[in-house]
């Protein structure tokens, strides 16, 4: 499974993420007329708010590391080996 994601998918994952945000966003205000307080959420996570620190931060790294791959392919082409018959 060494298929990597093209880039027009990862945008549309981004995408849809940041549009479910916004919904999950606007519902809640809808409901309760105020934004979303994320030091309350934050309180209410208790310890497991370290664990979710860590995934996200280990998210964040594996894009960084998908991104920089890319970057390097682009910059450094993999060398083409010539073979004469």
């Amino acid at each position: 499974m060494n298929k990597q994601i093209s880039i027009k998918v990862f945008l549309w994952m981004v995408m849809i993420w940041s549009a479910a945000n916004l919904f999950a966003q606007a519902i809640y205000m809808g409901f309760n007329g105020v934004p979303f307080d994320g030091f309350a959420m934050i309180d209410s996570l208790g310890n497991w708010y370290y664990a979710l620190v860590i995934i996200e931060v280990i998210v964040w790294v594996y894009v960084a590391m998908y991104f920089g791959k890319r970057l390097h392919s682009k910059i450094n082409p993999p060398a083409q080996i010539q073979v004469n018959h």
